[in-house]
């Protein structure tokens, strides 16, 4: 008795959930780099804008302390500009063009589909901030003394961006009102990384500030402050930042227009 050959598995002729992920980041960044008034915001406005703010506080941002506030000061606008403002641009963009509702359509879960648009956004300004630090290192600017806790800081810093672009793009009904509904998570990070340098008595709360954690882990990755407890709790508190946005988007997302 002859058996019929088995048929290929599905499985293995499907497409990995990386493959997927790989597959949508490769089309968003062909996108990005097609579209002159995207690449400007997410590549060369946060360039200059470092480049300036380099050159403006060079020679008041001395020592330790002064090297932590320029280097989060350059983080803030590069990533809020790149990462953020690009996230949440891009997501509602797709969506009123109803780009993100037949990717979901297909077999990509929702988690392939959000890693894959914004994986490129992270990577291309990640390395941004890999330029501008060895373009700061060439210039004479110190290193830090802890990078490891400066690399962490960072890193959570991208990653709060794109979670926090997720959650800003179910409120933004186009590419233009990006403008307006970005503003208020720019003014609580960049707000709450200047309270925490103030000695006003509430220097616990601030630090539970996701601009406050900031701080905390840029100051004791320059030697500013000591690597004691409060350091693991701004990395944690970082890290809340991070997951918070995410989960309310995940069950709040908006796949097609309103």
């Amino acid at each position: 008795m002859t058996t019929a050959p088995n048929a290929p598995s599905t499985a293995l002729r499907a497409p990995s959930a990386a493959g997927r992920v790989l597959s949508i980041a490769l089309m968003e960044l062909r996108i990005i780099f097609r579209n002159k008034t995207v690449l400007t915001g997410a590549v060369l406005m946060p360039v200059a804008m470092a480049v300036y703010m380099f050159f403006i506080g060079a020679d008041q941002m001395a020592g330790p302390t002064g090297m932590a506030i320029m280097a989060g000061l350059t983080l803030m606008i590069v990533t809020l500009l790149g990462v953020y403002l690009t996230a949440t641009t891009t997501l509602a963009t797709r969506r009123q063009e109803l780009f993100l509702k037949r990717l979901r359509s297909g077999e990509s879960s929702d988690t392939v589909i959000w890693l894959g648009m914004l994986a490129p956004i992270v990577v291309l300004v990640a390395a941004q901030l890999a330029i501008i630090a060895v373009g700061f290192g060439i210039a004479g600017v110190d290193a830090p003394t802890r990078p490891l806790v400066v690399l962490g800081a960072v890193l959570g810093f991208l990653a709060l961006c794109a979670t926090a672009g997720m959650l800003t793009s179910i409120y933004t009904p186009s590419a233009a009102a990006a403008q307006i509904t970005t503003l208020p998570f720019f003014a609580v990070v960049v707000g709450s990384f200047f309270w925490t340098g103030f000695d006003d008595g509430l220097e616990v709360i601030s630090r539970l500030t996701p601009g406050g954690a900031l701080q905390n882990l840029l100051m004791a990755g320059w030697g500013a402050e000591p690597l004691d407890v409060s350091v693991a709790v701004a990395a944690v508190v970082l890290v809340a930042w991070v997951l918070l946005p995410y989960r309310i988007a995940a069950r709040r997302f908006r796949w097609e227009k309103r």
